[in-house]
């Protein structure tokens, strides 16, 4: 399964799979990428059904942070599972998004830059 995405005025709500990993990465990353370059670059990116990632589920949201970064955008994570909330505690990506558990609250962010 690849990403779906759900439009709050400026906003996407960026749904990713149960499992982010080297099988799908390639997949969600170019989904991803082509948004960004359709000028759709406030993203929220909705965690709460993901339950396991690996490194290149990693690498994903980097290429996100970077690519939305370049077009002046903002991403933030949504309700990571707390398995994944202590993977991107353990590689310090919660120094790059910010994360949030309330939907209106991470659109409202994303909406501000």
């Amino acid at each position: 399964m690849s990403v779906s995405v759900s439009s709050y005025g400026d906003a996407e709500i960026v749904h990713l799979p149960e499992k982010l990993t080297m099988a799908n990465a390639n997949e969600i990353k170019t989904s991803i990428n082509s948004m960004i370059e359709e000028g759709r670059h406030r993203l929220v990116v909705d965690m709460a059904g993901v339950n396991f990632t690996d490194s290149s589920g990693l690498a994903v949201l980097v290429a996100l942070y970077k690519g939305v970064g370049a077009k002046n955008g903002r991403a933030v994570l949504l309700s990571p599972q707390p398995s994944v909330q202590s993977l991107l505690e353990l590689t310090r990506l919660q120094e790059l998004f910010e994360i949030y558990q309330d939907p209106r609250a991470a659109i409202d962010r994303v909406l501000a830059a």
